[in-house]
């Protein structure tokens, strides 16, 4: 009898819809769709919709260059590039994320919102990565002393208690860590040196308490700082196969 229950509690731990509900949607990055000018990756969004007025997606899907091959896949390419026009414009990282868009403001930057509905507490995000970072050519004034030096980019993960998704503002300064209140789960992967291939990785979290989530919001960019235009031309970012890990 012992081992009838034992066997039974195997097959719901590992039950495929069990799994199911516990990951979120588009974690494997193979599902995309191009809405007019716009790029997106089913599950997430990106800086897409700002960048594309000017003609350029700088998140897109890849079928050729994968971490796990097969019929169907892809992965995300995240390039860091200049947006504008005879020199006048914007440096943009490219950065996917669970959130939505919100709007652009002006020449000055855009808003966006951070995180999706989400109930677990997962012990890490595992997936696959490829980067190669450039020189940093382009900074903020109050970034200037990172001009010249190796850009990084960054996989990160929170777990939160919000009532609303996080609005982040790049014009204001508004932005997200560790502290910010509300999070009570996190893993940050700092990228600063390139890889040969793809590289498998798996971000550990760490909770600060032991309340249950109700947000979650993953976060990659080419360029770490380019929530305030600091970063690279150079720097390219490719993501495939994410996932929660219990």
């Amino acid at each position: 009898m012992k081992k009838v229950l034992l066997l039974a509690g195997v097959f719901f731990l590992l039950s495929p819809a069990l799994y199911a509900q516990h990951q979120l949607e588009g974690l494997s990055l193979d599902q995309w769709e191009k809405n007019g000018k716009v790029w997106y990756a089913k599950g997430w969004d990106s800086g897409n919709k700002g960048t594309s007025t000017l003609g350029k997606n700088v998140t897109e899907p890849d079928e050729e260059y994968l971490a796990v091959k097969g019929p169907g896949k892809k992965a995300a390419r995240l390039r860091s590039e200049f947006i504008g026009v005879m020199g006048i414009g914007k440096f943009a990282a490219a950065c996917l994320y669970t959130g939505k868009f919100v709007k652009v403001i002006g020449t000055s930057g855009s808003q966006f919102s951070f995180g999706v509905p989400f109930d677990q507490r997962p012990k890490s995000l595992h997936g696959y990565y490829a980067y190669t970072p450039g020189t940093i050519d382009y900074a903020s004034k109050s970034m200037k002393s990172k001009m010249g030096t190796t850009d990084h980019g960054n996989i990160d993960i929170y777990l939160t208690v919000w009532e609303k998704p996080f609005l982040i503002d790049n014009t204001k300064d508004i932005d997200l860590n560790p502290k910010t209140p509300g999070v009570i789960g996190y893993g940050v992967l700092d990228l600063s040196s390139a890889t040969n291939g793809y590289v498998e990785f798996d971000i550990p979290i760490q909770y600060t308490s032991d309340a249950t989530p109700t947000y979650i919001g993953i976060m990659a960019s080419s360029s770490r700082w380019g929530g305030v235009f600091t970063g690279s031309t150079k720097s390219i970012l490719y993501l495939d196969e994410l996932e929660l890990r219990y």
